[in-house]
């Protein structure tokens, strides 16, 4: 099966669109509860061994959710999850939720994030009126040794149907099918970090740059035989 350059670019153009993730990887890699992603793009009709080039479907995204490595603060109020979960966030765009339990309190003694979005507990929002402030595996916030609240962990039966949003967030549109994050761990005084491998992720970024510059190369040569043959025609042998 021939190709012309139209297919030679449509090619060109899906690496771009894997570049731009990997990208997004290697931005993130210091991104405490960023998840990887990893697009592939389906194949449709028959495969390569039926002597036909197998047709590309669209892009996939596939995240990766395994558990980033922890790493110790010392600030009680930075929290990890170890297990599936998520905090849930309440946000002026809606209800969100993250692996970044990177927390604070603000003036009016609620327990927010950097960004000043609230951080939900089974009841609502947080308020931390005391001195001595800890949080449990489970979840329970005590303060001044009295139980004040519960963290609000989230779980999902199908994580796959999370919309990612900024900073490493994600929302749900109603298909992930929210529950209890039964068996979560809460750890205090540590952040969960990035699962990226950026070692892994920059040796994808080179092989793209190297496949794309080789249909760069393919374009061109298939421009300069076109030139050639219509240059061509007419002429007497």
């Amino acid at each position: 099966m021939l190709y012309d350059i139209t297919d030679i670019g449509r090619a060109a153009a899906r690496k771009l669109t894997q570049l731009d993730c990997v990208a997004n990887n290697i931005a993130n890699a210091s991104t405490s509860g960023f998840k990887a992603q990893h697009l592939y793009f389906a194949v449709k009709g028959k495969t390569v061994q039926d002597d036909v080039p197998a047709k590309l479907g669209p892009a996939v995204t596939q995240v990766d959710y395994t558990q980033g490595t922890l790493r110790a603060t010392g600030n009680p109020l930075d929290l990890a999850l170890e297990g599936d979960g998520f905090f849930t966030l309440q946000t002026k765009q809606g209800t969100v939720y993250t692996r970044n339990g990177s927390f604070l309190i603000n003036s009016r003694r609620e327990l927010v994030t950097p960004a000043g979005d609230y951080v939900l507990g089974e009841t609502g929002k947080i308020v931390l009126d005391g001195q001595s402030i800890e949080i449990g595996n489970d979840g329970t916030v005590y303060v001044d040794e009295n139980p004040a609240a519960k963290l609000q962990i989230s779980a999902f039966a199908d994580p796959g149907a999370l919309m990612r949003a900024a900073d490493g967030r994600w929302t749900d549109e109603g298909r992930a099918g929210r529950k209890p994050a039964d068996g979560c761990r809460i750890v205090s005084g540590q952040l969960e970090m990035s699962n990226v491998n950026a070692v892994k992720e920059m040796t994808q970024m080179m092989e793209i740059q190297r496949v794309f510059e080789t249909y760069q190369k393919i374009i061109q040569t298939l421009s300069d035989m076109d030139k050639i043959s219509t240059s061509r025609i007419g002429k007497l042998i």
